[in-house]
């Protein structure tokens, strides 16, 4: 191979690798199961352009900054509504802002509850003290008395949770992430891996936490 072909094939891996914003993307086989995104395989070597993937856009400092679950190359739309099938992560100075989307709008909890959007608070050691949940509903169509009545029965429009005895945090979807914060899953003081929680059964999920709590 010449010096010129040698040359122009770095930057041919270069731009595969690297968006325009100098993120490096990772891609996974993921499968769509009765209630949940299943990670088949992490750095997958299937074909991008079919099946069922998750891109994952890593920064310069190694963290996750969006995951999107394809299907067929494109967004997968429609499956489950608690089910984003995209979320971003932003950092701040002891803060992660995760925001999830469906179909690039913010999931309505008044159509499947759960939150938009949730800033997770860490100290200086990356343990989670805080988490701050917010909601969007959609009540269009309702009068007042109608609205009242319905915001009763809902979680919060605003939420501060924080960890206790029967409660402990971490950066809920950063489970289908294999960079997370650089290698590192931040959790809450109290946070005890239940290697028995149904939640964790799946691997290669399960062992990509177990060695980021390592960290």
């Amino acid at each position: 191979m010449n010096c010129l072909n040698a040359r122009y094939l770095f930057f041919l891996i270069f731009l595969i690798t690297y968006n325009s914003y100098g993120q490096k993307i990772l891609y996974h086989e993921f499968s769509p199961t009765a209630s949940d995104w299943d990670i088949i395989e992490w750095n997958t070597k299937k074909s991008t352009e079919k099946d069922f993937i998750l891109k994952e856009y890593v920064d310069e400092k190694g963290r996750v900054t969006k995951l999107e679950f394809l299907k067929d190359n494109k967004p997968f739309e429609g499956y489950l509504c608690y089910l984003p099938n995209k979320i971003t992560f932003e950092y701040y100075d002891n803060k992660i802002v995760e925001t999830l989307y469906q179909s690039n709008e913010f999931p309505v909890a008044t159509d499947c509850e759960m939150w938009y959007k949730s800033i997770y608070h860490l100290n200086k050691d990356n343990t989670i003290e805080f988490v701050e949940r917010f909601s969007k509903f959609d009540f269009s169509g309702m009068n007042s008395d109608e609205i009242e009545s319905m915001k009763k029965s809902l979680q919060p429009e605003y939420y501060i949770e924080k960890a206790d005895s029967e409660n402990s945090l971490q950066i809920e979807y950063y489970y289908y992430s294999f960079a997370k914060m650089n290698g590192i899953y931040p959790v809450s003081k109290n946070y005890v891996f239940d290697k028995n929680d149904e939640y964790f059964e799946n691997e290669p999920e399960k062992s990509s936490i177990k060695q980021s709590l390592k960290q």
